[in-house]
């Protein structure tokens, strides 16, 4: 990510999936089997190598416990 431009949307789904799953204590599996997401998707969409559908973001707010928003925060 070059320092002058603002995070890609995909860039900050996957930091912030990423950090709320790690401090809820959840796995990729945990938060699969929460989901109903494969959890080999929800790592591609955690690397950024995939960009998330839609559903897939309700569907991890959800088993988060988050509002979508806060998926995409820059704080």
């Amino acid at each position: 990510m070059n320092p002058s431009e603002p995070p890609k949307a995909a860039e900050l789904l996957a930091r912030n999936l990423r950090r709320l799953r790690e401090e809820r204590g959840l796995t990729i599996d945990d938060l699969a089997r929460l989901t109903g997401i494969a959890a080999r998707r929800i790592e591609a969409i955690e690397a950024a190598a995939a960009d998330a559908r839609l559903d897939e973001v309700g569907l991890i707010a959800l088993g988060l416990g988050v509002r979508i928003a806060a998926l995409f925060g820059t704080e």
